[in-house]
């Protein structure tokens, strides 16, 4: 999981209830570095209709969704509690810090790769460089990116994308082992890895628009992603100055690697402060620890992006998998709050904006 967005509060109920906005909703929640990463680790991706099954399930999954209500305005995780309760909430809070961290390793990795040009050791040695380096930042400074660099952030890496795709060939770091054996559910796993975010975006289906503007996003998303991992075009032999644009291509797309990786380790701290009561501080270097044992397990196995993926890619699977468990559940009677004259009411408000932000935290970084 990448998972580049930090804690923010839930969107107000009923906002932006057109087809654009609800388009744009979707793109900018699962559109990030998997754009850069995916066609890094499968690309060219072996059965083409892979992908377009996985947006077709997930479209199926929003309806399922959208029909309970819709995670866009409370988040997913409040939506799990509401129908199943406070124990599989705290999973699924469970679930985002452990596809978060494991997912930094290959958000790592694809970054080394995309530095060095190369995915053996070396790149492994840089990933762990990477690694420690967001950490550290995202220890000292716990404030990510504004709104409006996230936005321009996620325009570089759509650009360095579409760049990379008319360059054409293999991208630096993307490896030389066959996968054309692989299962379409192995490609699968880690192709969910660029859909992260699409949990916490699904609007209620009394807003039509504002679905049929979802919808529109992942068909959108799916298109893009099935131009990214398809077959490279055919070029003859590459003009000499592609070599000095593939350097500087690779350096840009392993700083927005880089910064996504940071960002994203923020955000996993604050699912450890809502599983534990700790600080943010022990969450970062939690996930790192967390990230760094993947890369050294990974390292000493000589496993390629794709594998490094699967972690997170299953664990936002299993995500997926429990909020259609609570869509078909009736929401949970809440129980009548008792007076409590006894105490300030200003604590009360207090403790209700402090549970909000921590449900706006819970969605997912990109």
């Amino acid at each position: 999981m990448t998972p580049g967005r930090v804690p923010v509060a839930a969107a107000a109920p009923g906002a932006g209830d057109g087809w654009s906005a609800g388009a744009a909703q979707a793109l900018g929640a699962v559109l990030g570095a998997g754009a850069l990463l995916l066609p890094a680790a499968l690309a060219p991706q072996p059965g083409p209709w892979t992908g377009v099954a996985v947006a077709g399930v997930l479209a199926g999954w929003c309806l399922l969704v959208a029909a309970a209500g819709g995670t866009a305005d409370s988040g997913p995780v409040a939506f799990i509690r509401d129908r199943l309760g406070p124990g599989p909430a705290r999973a699924a809070t469970a679930l985002y810090f452990g596809g978060f961290a494991t997912g930094q390793a290959g958000v790592a990795l694809g970054a080394a790769g995309f530095a060095l040009g190369d995915s053996g050791w070396r790149a492994y040695a840089a990933a762990v460089g990477v690694l420690c380096s967001a950490a550290a930042y995202a220890w000292f400074a716990p404030r990510g990116l504004s709104p409006a660099g996230r936005r321009l952030r996620l325009a570089a890496v759509l650009a360095l994308a579409v760049a990379w795709r008319v360059l054409g060939g293999p991208l630096p770091g993307a490896g030389t082992g066959d996968r054309s054996g692989w299962a379409a559910l192995l490609v699968a796993v880690p192709l969910l890895f660029g859909w992260v975010g699409l949990e916490g975006a699904v609007p209620a289906a009394a807003r039509r628009r504002a679905l049929g503007g979802t919808l529109l996003g992942i068909a959108l998303a799916a298109a893009l992603y099935s131009v990214l991992l398809g077959p490279p075009p055919g070029a003859s032999a590459p003009p000499p100055a592609a070599v000095a644009v593939e350097a500087a291509l690779g350096l840009g797309s392993a700083a927005l690697c880089w910064t996504y990786c940071r960002t994203n380790l923020q955000a996993t701290a604050a699912r450890w402060t809502e599983l534990t009561g700790r600080t943010r501080r022990g969450g970062v270097v939690a996930a790192a620890l967390i990230a760094l044992g993947v890369l050294v397990l990974g390292g000493a196995a000589r496993w390629d992006l794709p594998v490094l993926l699967i972690g997170p890619g299953a664990a936002t699977a299993a995500l997926y998998t429990l909020i259609a468990v609570a869509a078909v559940r009736r929401p949970r009677p809440r129980p009548r709050p008792r007076p409590r004259p006894q105490e300030p009411t200003d604590h009360d408000h207090d403790h209700a904006d402090r549970d909000r932000v921590l449900e706006g935290a819970a969605r997912p970084a990109r």
